[in-house]
């Protein structure tokens, strides 16, 4: 979708999911960022624009998006276990136990388990 301009929204985030499913993270990312800076407190895109950024090795801006969702919404189970996910993958896991633990509780490994809904592990972009 080269030239976004004349396409509405809706049409926008269906496109960045797309990406993401087909992952062609770093496309999506791009993507996410600008419809996450429209709409911040839409917090499932900022998770997603995490993720995305996850499995670009992007780690910092993932994190901070995370803690951004974490903020607004607390209890956001996916958003625990993907920040647990980035801190692990920085090797800072004992920032990460706490987080994960929440996630635990709150059941986020069955809602997103950071799998595609095949079951597979989505590969990470360089």
């Amino acid at each position: 979708m080269a030239g976004m301009q004349g396409v509405n929204w809706n049409e926008r985030r269906q496109y960045a999911r797309s990406l993401f499913a087909s992952q062609q993270y770093r496309a999506a990312s791009r993507v996410l960022a600008d419809l996450v800076a429209a709409t911040p407190r839409n917090l499932d895109l900022r998770v997603l624009l995490a993720r995305s950024y996850y499995y670009t090795a992007q780690l910092a801006p993932a994190e901070a998006e995370l803690r951004a969702v974490l903020r607004a919404e607390p209890d956001h189970p996916s958003a625990h276990l993907t920040l647990a996910r980035v801190l692990e993958r920085q090797h800072r896991c004992s920032e990460a136990a706490p987080h994960m633990r929440i996630a635990d509780r709150m059941n986020a490994r069955d809602l997103l388990a950071l799998r595609h809904p095949d079951g597979s592990h989505p590969r990470v972009a360089a």
